[in-house]
């Protein structure tokens, strides 16, 4: 079931990295293809109407998906880890039920409020509404994959699969004579996440195939919910986190300034990038690793993490300050003016990449209520900063408030983590202490 790890943690960690970044970068690829593929046969105003649903949708998958996305992380590589497939599958089976009847909800809510939530046309409306169920599950089920170390399955079908059938589609439909609309549109992009969730369903019974052998065991499903619902309001403050910037600029600069913010933030986006490849491997190992109370492999994998991780992101936060230039211009010509907002985002990305992945130390380990207060912290000092800096300053001020923010809750979870698990996960890697927090 679980693919063996051999080699040391280095290794095991670059490994996957490198597959998990390979995957990604070709889902990147094929979901700007669709995306160009899809705006170009629709045209502006059908495009519109199509990303409006569909982000509608996306936001309402968090909810949907009710914490166990990230709490699967944690059990999953728990009872890999022990050996107790019928915890495992108990667990699967529980947070997939959730999950189920929440995205109905959801869904219901986007058909029950209708055009004051979502103004499209009501097909369009309802495919929305459907999608969300296929998007929050692919989401559980893939982190599932991910604690087998089965790092290809666990992007694939959700990264390059759903993206590429929404391509075949499209094409399909432009040989057949057929008129795309919006409505058709979501309905081919609901029926690619659909297809995407039975296929990996597919290899979800296929790798778990030992666990299906034992009955379900549901002991411990309030512990899960109990650790489930901090997880999603994690989920939920950290998406406002990315998205308040340019909320506020809407609202107190103009559009313009919210364009300078998104094209900067997009490119600033790439110096985490090895992180969150590092982060593939690295968050089922220190799940388990914290299972067994294993300080030396937490120290390993941290460090190893941080220190290539914070490598990659000075390489790549030189690289984007130095052509900073011409990589605003392919947004265009008056994107230029963003230059200085790229500089102060790529502050914030360095110091992320430099602490590593810190947070990963108090969602895994039983401290998710910790993190999510220090989060909610950061959340707030981000609003604050924005209304105090971006009547004044623009696109800059908010620049500001994000990387502060960003800053904030990295250090002040860095330094949560070395008081309470002896643990420095940052790239200095300090010699580990006792590991003190158990809860």
């Amino acid at each position: 079931m679980r693919t063996p790890l051999r080699g040391s943690i280095s290794q095991i960690i670059l490994h996957g990295a490198g597959v998990s970044m390979g995957v990604r970068i070709a889902g990147v690829a094929l979901s700007y293809g669709a995306n160009i593929l899809l705006s170009r046969t629709l045209g502006v105003q059908a495009f519109g109407e199509y990303v409006i649903a569909l982000s509608w949708a996306l936001v309402l998958t968090l909810p949907a998906k009710a914490g166990f996305d990230n709490s699967a992380l944690r059990y999953s590589t728990i009872y890999l880890e022990r050996q107790d497939f019928a915890s495992l599958r108990g667990f699967v089976q529980f947070g997939a039920a959730i999950v189920v009847v929440i995205s109905l909800l959801m869904g219901a809510v986007i058909l029950l409020v209708g055009s004051t939530l979502v103004p499209v046309q009501p097909e369009t409306r309802l495919w929305s509404a459907i999608m969300i169920l296929p998007l929050a599950l692919l989401a559980l089920f893939s982190v599932v994959m991910r604690t087998a170390h089965r790092i290809v399955s666990s992007q694939f079908y959700e990264q390059m699969l759903r993206p590429a059938l929404v391509i075949g589609g499209v094409l399909g439909i432009a040989v057949a004579g057929g008129h795309l609309s919006a409505a058709s549109a979501m309905g081919l992009t609901t029926a690619a996440a659909t297809v995407a969730l039975a296929a990996l369903l597919v290899e979800l019974r296929r790798v778990f195939r030992s666990a299906s052998q034992h009955g379900p065991r549901y002991d411990e499903w309030q512990q899960w919910l109990a650790v489930s619902l901090p997880m999603l309001m994690l989920g939920v403050v950290q998406e406002l986190m990315n998205q308040i910037d340019i909320i506020l600029l809407g609202q107190l600069a103009d559009p313009r300034q919210a364009a300078l913010f998104a094209a900067s933030w997009r490119l600033a986006s790439l110096v985490p990038f090895a992180l969150v490849g590092l982060a593939t491997m690295a968050g089922p190992l220190i799940a388990a690793a914290y299972e067994r109370r294993s300080i030396d492999e937490l120290h390993r994998v941290s460090r190893m993490v941080a220190r290539a991780g914070f490598a990659f992101a000075l390489i790549s936060a030189a690289v984007l300050y130095l052509l900073g230039r011409p990589l605003l211009g392919l947004f265009g010509p008056d994107f230029v003016a963003g230059l200085d907002v790229l500089s102060i985002l790529l502050v914030g990305g360095i110091v992320n990449a430099f602490t590593g992945v810190v947070a990963y130390f108090t969602t895994l380990t039983g401290k998710e209520r910790q993190g999510l207060a220090i989060f909610a912290g950061a959340l707030v000092l981000s609003i604050v900063l924005n209304l105090l800096l971006i009547p004044r300053f623009g696109a800059v001020g908010a620049a500001v408030a994000s990387s502060s923010a960003t800053i904030a809750w990295n250090l002040a979870m860095l330094v949560y983590v070395r008081r309470t698990m002896g643990i420095d996960a940052s790239a200095l890697a300090l010699p580990p202490r006792s590991l003190a927090g158990k809860g």
